[in-house]
């Protein structure tokens, strides 16, 4: 066992939080979702510009939401294959390299011990880099995939103003990540480098 396998999942527990507290939560604070608001008949100029600019922030946020699971199932996916070649030193590293990563987090999980189940923590990560994937690529098998484990990405209420595509869209345009989604995704990364985490007084839970 060599100490980069121990030491590891501590780091990388810290940097995964780091980069939410400093970069992702701040941004997200200063774009507040949209509230839900009854839709009627507009009567006058000043509801139009209001309902075009709730449009606007809508979409800027559900934008940003979108880059920052992008970044964060990247960041976590990079660890968790950084981690595993320490942690199984295989004699090929292109099996954890360029292996399939739900797969690679499976294994990873039976090593230690940990329960993938509890929390969701092995759900919240798969489905943060399907995600990741449907931001990046758009519409395909992934989108499929995604909207048939998690078909509540794409419900919402129109009120919430995010249906902002002229005509018809890709399924991918339609997808709403909001702010408990991302923090649903980072708190199941830093659960699980916690509970991988083989040093004394290790952090389990997230602390925010």
């Amino acid at each position: 066992m060599n100490d980069l396998e121990n030491q590891l999942p501590r780091i990388f527990q810290v940097n995964l939080h780091r980069f939410y507290e400093r970069v992702i939560a701040p941004v997200l604070e200063n774009l507040p979702e949209p509230t839900l608001q009854e839709i009627t008949a507009s009567n006058s100029m000043s509801e139009n510009l209001d309902r075009a600019a709730a449009q606007v922030n809508a979409h800027t946020h559900n934008e940003a939401a979108k880059a920052f699971v992008l970044a964060l199932a990247g960041l976590f996916e990079r660890q968790l294959r950084h981690w595993a070649l320490h942690l199984f030193s295989p004699l090929n590293p292109r099996t954890v390299y360029e292996g399939d990563y739900a797969k690679l987090l499976d294994r990873c999980l039976e090593a230690r011990e940990v329960d993938g189940s509890r929390d969701d923590v092995r759900k919240d990560l798969v489905e943060a880099v399907l995600v990741a994937n449907v931001v990046r690529h758009g519409d395909g098998r992934t989108s499929k995939s995604l909207r048939t484990i998690a078909p509540e990405l794409w419900v919402y209420d129109p009120s919430e103003y995010v249906d902002i595509n002229a005509g018809p869209s890709p399924d991918s345009e339609q997808i709403r990540i909001r702010t408990r989604d991302v923090q649903r995704y980072i708190h199941a990364g830093v659960r699980f480098w916690g509970r991988v985490d083989p040093l004394p007084m290790a952090v389990t839970e997230p602390p925010f």
